[in-house]
């Protein structure tokens, strides 16, 4: 094979994977992806309520998908965390695989005080460095309900990993706060979507402390 052909071939495969990215990027200012990604989600809680690992590469696809979305909406916070997200559901994956091929489950169990104390210290600074970063190097108009929401959503992905039945409180606090937000971005399919975690975060309590109970 010659120089000039391994180079045509090379640009060609280039070009592919440059039209991808673009037309993702394109698909992602699309109402039918952002709904998509809401369903990823939905579909990753409803598997998390049954303790199913199948949450996990759910929420992979999700985070993936509102990568982009985010993006276009000018969420730049919880755009760079979709990154951090992907990480976390390999974490999961891992984490759950070693308790059930060891033939364990993955037992349910209260958040111990000094986690709590830790996580309300961690997500404040989170919080004030990504609202300082946002406001003063962004485009964004909602920086500090981006900054909240990306700080404490990250937490409380690692929280699940964990197993804490008081992670289910947290993301209904996350909940109601991010329905404010993705209605003032006109995010309408991701709103309605919080709105459903509502239900489903507090049916979820209730079924993992059944759990714990048993």
């Amino acid at each position: 094979m010659s120089l000039l052909t391994s180079y045509q071939e090379f640009m060609v495969c280039s070009l592919q994977i440059v039209n991808s990215f673009l037309l993702i990027y394109m698909l992602s200012q699309s109402f039918i992806i952002e709904a998509s990604g809401a369903c990823c989600s939905l579909l990753a809680v409803w598997y998390l309520r049954k303790q199913s690992i199948l949450y996990w590469p759910f929420n992979l696809i999700n985070s993936v998908i509102y990568l982009f979305v985010f993006y276009y909406k000018g969420l730049y916070a919880q755009m760079s965390m979709q990154l951090v997200y992907i990480a976390l559901c390999i974490y999961g994956i891992v984490e759950w695989l070693k308790h059930i091929n060891a033939g364990k489950t993955v037992a349910v169990m209260h958040m111990p005080q000094k986690v709590f104390v830790g996580i309300l210290l961690l997500g404040s600074l989170l919080t004030s460095i990504l609202y300082f970063v946002l406001g003063h190097y962004t485009d964004s108009n909602v920086p500090f309900l981006d900054a909240l929401i990306t700080s404490f959503s990250l937490i409380g992905t690692w929280l699940f990993t964990k197993r804490y039945i008081e992670t289910w409180l947290i993301w209904i606090v996350i909940d109601v706060v991010g329905i404010s937000l993705f209605i003032e971005k006109e995010m309408y399919p991701t709103a309605v979507l919080y709105f459903v975690f509502i239900g489903m975060a507090t049916h979820g309590y209730f079924l993992w402390k059944r759990s714990l109970a048993s």
